[in-house]
């Protein structure tokens, strides 16, 4: 056997265990960047204007292919052990090859609840956008629901607020404010309900004229 023989023979193995590794790795990567890229697009997007049903097939998609590639990282994590401990690697080399790939695949277990609980969170939220468009500012404005309230104070002359909240019980919606000395009250949401999404737009057009916009 020549020397250009004996170099490919002992070089072949460890180039092997190498390609074992790469695969592990990317079982853990794929899963994880597509639930985060799934995650950050659903948040940009609309969740109380239909389509649910179609992220939450994802969502579940995504969950059953991540568990798939979790196994096969696994045994090609086994692979490469082997190889690589036959191929000559150093022990230290390989022990820490194998422990940071495996912590990759496993962080895509408290990845996933993770973005399962932002998401759900998204799904059961009331979002209003609270907009002025008179030249009169929106005074003592105040927001309650089902088991809260929240102050906004003063909207301005085309100021806007943005407000967040979840529900906690059965009921509406209702607003008091006053503009320009008058006293404004009203329904935003004559129902809401625990676990539902809603996002809506308040214009106030000047004399306590509201209009609630459903997006």
């Amino acid at each position: 056997m020549d020397e250009g023989t004996l170099m490919d023979a002992t070089t072949e193995p460890q180039q092997g265990g190498a390609a074992w590794l790469r695969v592990a790795i990317a079982c853990g990567v794929l899963p994880l960047l597509a639930g985060i890229l799934s995650l950050i697009v659903f948040l940009q997007s609309d969740p109380s204007s239909g389509g649910v049903e179609g992220w939450m097939d994802l969502g579940v998609t995504i969950l059953m292919v991540g568990l798939a590639l979790f196994s096969a990282g696994l045994v090609t994590l086994g692979v490469y052990v082997v190889k690589a401990g036959r191929s000559g690697v150093p022990k230290r080399d390989l022990a820490q090859n194998a422990i940071l790939t495996l912590i990759l695949l496993m962080a895509n277990f408290p990845a996933a609840l993770a973005c399962i609980w932002v998401a759900g969170d998204a799904l059961n939220r009331v979002h209003i956008s609270f907009v002025n468009e008179s030249d009169v500012s929106v005074e003592e404005l105040t927001i309650s629901w089902p088991g809260g309230s929240q102050d906004i104070k003063e909207l301005g002359p085309r100021g806007r607020a943005e407000l967040s909240f979840h529900v906690s019980g059965d009921g509406p919606v209702r607003f008091t404010a006053r503009q320009a000395d008058e006293a404004c009250e009203g329904d935003l949401a004559g129902y809401v309900t625990t676990n539902m999404a809603s996002t809506m737009e308040v214009v106030f057009s000047g004399g306590c004229e509201v209009t609630v916009t459903e997006r």
